[in-house]
């Protein structure tokens, strides 16, 4: 980098010095302590030669270390989102449940009573594989103007009570 003795330094100026120094610090040439007493020298430095003068005792710096190359995108994540990971949790907790009271009771009868759990179990379970393999997000779900919503009607549209919005001021 060339610079002119006597010329008002600038602040990329001041920042590539410091990160010059920081190189130097990585490098072992620079205790912690001097690394700090100069990058104060170079903020309160006005012109490039007095800037400068910090590296007046350095060899040139290594050169920056390249930036790592971005970790690969995963192509075939099969992990479920943590949503769909929450619904199948309760899907199971209550399935459990409702196939533990079906025993108690199938045992406290002495004899299996009729499978009612299959009805708690079957059809949840069944929305939830349908929206599992279609990977439903739920996107189409909007909340209802005037209840945490941030979307507003248009001007004389309807809300789902029939109401217009112009007449009730959502």
């Amino acid at each position: 980098m060339e610079y002119v003795n006597g010329v008002r330094i600038s602040d990329p100026e001041r920042e590539r010095l410091v990160d010059e120094l920081g190189r130097h610090l990585t490098a072992g040439r620079l205790t912690i302590g001097e690394f700090d007493q100069r990058v104060g020298e170079v903020y309160r430095s006005v012109t490039t030669d007095e800037a400068h003068r910090v590296l007046s005792d350095l060899p040139a710096a290594p050169p920056a270390s390249p930036a790592p190359p971005p970790a690969p995108a995963r192509t075939a994540d099969r992990r479920l989102p943590l949503h769909q990971r929450i619904e199948w949790g309760a899907w199971a907790a209550a399935g459990t449940i409702n196939l533990v009271i079906w025993a108690i009771v199938s045992i406290a009868v002495g004899a299996a009573v009729y499978p009612w759990p299959v009805w708690v179990i079957g059809p949840w379970g069944l929305v939830l594989l349908g929206r599992t393999l279609a990977g439903r997000e739920g996107a189409g779900h909007r909340a209802h103007p005037g209840r945490g919503s941030s979307r507003a009607l248009p001007a004389g549209g309807w809300c789902t009570s029939g109401w217009r919005a112009s007449q009730t001021r959502l």
